[in-house]
């Protein structure tokens, strides 16, 4: 009997909590309108997860850009600026004078790397020690020699050099350094002497002059940007004419024997420049 009154009461305990859970449970409808909205599920990608090596290796190989330089900005720029210098400096390769050159350059840069330039060189040459010595001995001859005077050229500049240097530790200097492409003239003068009636050797010099091609190498060291130390090495090439230093008495100037020679004038420089702003 008790057996069976237990069972009856689980049953209906059972029974019970289903009824509950039953009437407590949401409905499909009103689920789907108090449910937060499901994430939207992502679209398949449509194309590859591949790297194109090949595009990656044509990027990498492409020609890069044209207006791209090593130095975008310098500390003292040339572009669009004239200048001026004031140089001097010896002639080192006469075998028969010695000289200096004195004078100066008017020019302006294009941009950084190009520009034009006038110069003029005036010369104090002398015949030097060596003829000196040679035409004091008795009975020597004199080398038929030529001075040269002065040289005017046009050139053109390039300067693909740029660059910046510690000084003692103490400070940074810039400094560049090019090239001179030009051609102008060269006065030289002939030496020569004439003997006149009384036997005594009159000098009859003649001045002469030629057209001359140049090449030079220029570097610049910037003070400010608006002074720079400069050094040129230039180097003339040209043909000049060589007449008998000295006639005979009594030899008709016309039998005075002439010829001409290449000739390397080489002069180094050292000056002051000054730029516009």
């Amino acid at each position: 009997m008790n057996k069976k009154i237990v069972m009856n009461t689980v049953t209906t305990l059972s029974l019970s909590l289903l009824i509950a859970i039953s009437a407590n449970a949401q409905s499909p409808a009103k689920l789907a309108a108090t449910s937060e909205p499901a994430p939207a599920t992502a679209k398949p990608s449509t194309g590859s997860d591949k790297v194109d090596l090949k595009k990656l290796e044509d990027k990498y190989w492409a020609a890069k850009d044209e207006d791209y330089g090593v130095i975008q900005n310098r500390t003292f720029s040339k572009k669009g600026k004239f200048y001026a210098s004031l140089v001097y400096g010896p002639l080192i390769n006469d075998s028969f004078a010695k000289a200096r050159a004195a004078g100066g350059m008017l020019g302006y840069y294009l941009n950084e790397d190009f520009g034009a330039e006038l110069s003029y060189l005036s010369y104090d040459s002398k015949q030097n020690d060596t003829v000196t010595s040679y035409t004091t001995l008795p009975g020597a001859v004199s080398p038929q020699f030529n001075l040269i005077k002065n040289s005017m050229a046009a050139s053109l500049t390039y300067t693909p050099f740029y660059a910046k240097m510690a000084f003692m530790n103490k400070g940074i200097l810039y400094f560049d350094m090019g090239f001179t492409l030009g051609a102008g003239m060269t006065n030289y003068e002939i030496q020569k002497t004439t003997v006149n009636g009384s036997g005594t050797a009159v000098p009859t010099n003649e001045m002469k002059s030629a057209p001359h091609f140049e090449i030079g190498v220029m570097q610049q060291l910037f003070l400010s940007q608006y002074f720079a130390f400069r050094l040129d090495i230039k180097n003339s090439f040209y043909s000049q004419k060589l007449q008998q230093y000295q006639l005979g008495s009594g030899i008709a100037e016309s039998a005075r024997a002439e010829t001409t020679k290449s000739v390397n004038d080489t002069t180094i420089t050292l000056g002051l420049t000054l730029f516009t702003k």
